[in-house]
């Protein structure tokens, strides 16, 4: 009975180690950004898995980040420009945004 109650215990702890995170893919519609190295996306078809996952209740509809990694934006400028699929992972708020973990180019 010992032995049992130290595998749930040790199950239960694996899920609060679960990755708290989404993916949508689709087509970029609309890129914006500002010269504080601001960038925010919108998919196509909005994010809903994102929206579905609840990560992040008071989002616009735009993913992104307040200030982004150089390699971050250029996949998201040349995904736009290309017409490009992507694969965005959102984790969390980035205040009214989705906030971008990474993204994939397909």
């Amino acid at each position: 009975m010992k032995k049992l109650s130290i595998l749930l215990c040790s199950l239960l702890s694996l899920n609060s180690f679960a990755a708290n995170y989404s993916q949508d893919n689709d087509v970029i519609s609309k890129v914006y950004v500002n010269p504080e190295g601001a960038i925010a996306l919108q998919l196509q078809n909005g994010f809903p898995r994102a929206k579905g996952d609840n990560q992040c209740p008071k989002s616009n509809g735009w993913a992104g980040l307040r200030v982004a990694d150089s390699a971050i934006q250029s996949a998201i400028l040349a995904a736009k420009t290309a017409s490009l699929r992507v694969t965005v992972t959102i984790e969390g708020c980035e205040g009214n945004w989705f906030k971008v973990k990474d993204i994939y180019l397909e």
